[in-house]
């Protein structure tokens, strides 16, 4: 597919779909572990020798109705214990009540934070169960080590770090957000291939209140526009939906607009609707280098992006925005700013508007799909204190 703007009418843009392996990537290992394979390599390390043999059977199934997610985390975390068990000359398994509230005194002394020790404790309790040494429980249970965890919720609090919300940005007066929003990022987004994915992903993740792995996985087949130009997008499988019984989706019209742009220019109509963009400048070579072209040449990849690339597109065009003056933030504090966005920046920044406008967190959660009322008011905490009863009725009352 080529085609030569009208804007660019002394350039030659060329579009051409390749196989990943054209793209330049990080170099990895030859043969890249699966999670479940670096989950049970890490276990095979700290089980003892003497342990009595486990179902092989049952350890598959426990494995396969675990989400990818949480066996990375799992592996992760024993790492972490068994890196300390070494340090300090203990068993890593079974697990000691007195060792495990050791190790949380010492992450707590790392400064890590209350939920990243309540996680790891957790792990152990799961590892214990997979393994069959949790008995009537796992030792992860016990009354000390609730204690240890609870003890350190009391001291440090229990409020976690949010990431930075990306807010609409307008039509929302008076609650309009400071700092970075969505309507600073697409104004940022160029009008190439980069540029019209970029804007694409945003707006529908903004309305669709994606998380990344939801987000990644979209395809043109999971979206049904309708008649007023807005459409309703499938969700297949999601963090909460481990049965993938599926969801929907509402995008606005805007974001169907920006979809249809991308999709067009890169003419797929399989696959993952967010992909990997290469791009190679160069002038074309010609006999007169006066008159030479200059040539761009876009390579599409096949494989969605990671989260990582998905992390990187945000804070790539939230840079250009504030480059662009469409964001106003001190100099000195751009890059926190930055660093602060990720990959759920977008889904924060929705859950955070829609209780701005008023609406319930019954609501907001089902929408989002949150897991609970709860777990969207913690994302949206100050905000809903201006629709909740009290602002109602005093705002009547008291003007």
């Amino acid at each position: 597919m080529t085609e030569k703007p009208a804007s660019l009418s002394a350039a030659e843009i060329i579009v051409v779909r390749t196989d990943d392996t054209a793209l330049p990537t990080r170099s990895r290992k030859a043969n890249a572990e699966t999670v479940d394979m670096r989950l049970l390599r890490t276990i095979g390390g700290i089980v003892p020798t003497d342990l009595p043999p486990i179902s092989q059977l049952g350890l598959e199934t426990t494995l396969a109705a675990m989400a990818d997610a949480s066996k990375a985390a799992i592996a992760a975390d024993l790492d972490c214990w068994r890196q300390w068990c070494a340090e300090e000359g203990r068993s890593p398994l079974p697990a000691d009540p007195e060792d495990m509230v050791r190790y949380v005194n010492a992450l707590d002394a790392k400064g890590k934070k209350p939920a990243t020790l309540a996680r790891r404790i957790a792990s152990l309790g799961s590892v214990h169960r997979m393994m069959g040494l949790a008995g009537d429980a796992p030792p992860t249970d016990a009354p000390m080590v609730r204690a240890a965890l609870k003890a350190v919720r009391r001291r440090r609090g229990a409020l976690q770090r949010q990431a930075a919300p990306l807010r609409l940005g307008k039509a929302l007066e008076p609650y309009a957000p400071k700092g970075f929003t969505l309507a600073a990022l697409l104004e940022a987004c160029g009008g190439d291939l980069q540029g019209l994915r970029d804007a694409a992903l945003l707006s529908l993740g903004y309305d669709a209140g994606l998380r990344v792995s939801e987000l990644t996985m979209v395809e043109a087949r999971h979206i049904d526009p309708q008649d007023d130009g807005s459409a309703t997008l499938f969700i297949p499988f999601s963090k909460t939906d481990q049965e993938q019984e599926g969801a929907w989706a509402w995008l606005s019209a805007e974001t169907m607009r920006r979809v249809g742009a991308w999709l067009e220019a890169i003419g797929v109509e399989e696959g993952p609707l967010f992909r990997r963009v290469g791009v190679d400048r160069r002038r074309a070579r010609e006999a007169e280098p006066e008159t030479a072209l200059a040539r761009t040449t876009y390579s599409i990849g096949t494989a969605p992006l990671t989260r990582q690339g998905v992390n990187g597109i945000y804070r790539r065009v939230a840079l250009a925005a504030y480059d662009k003056g469409l964001v106003k933030l001190p100099a000195g504090k751009m890059h926190d700013a930055i660093q602060a966005l990720s990959t759920h920046s977008l889904r924060v920044g929705l859950t955070q508007d829609l209780f701005a406008a008023g609406e319930d967190g019954v609501g907001i959660a089902q929408a989002l799909r949150w897991s609970s009322p709860t777990t969207a008011l913690r994302y949206g905490r100050k905000l809903a204190v201006r629709s909740n009863v009290a602002a109602r009725v005093l705002s009547r009352l008291r003007g």
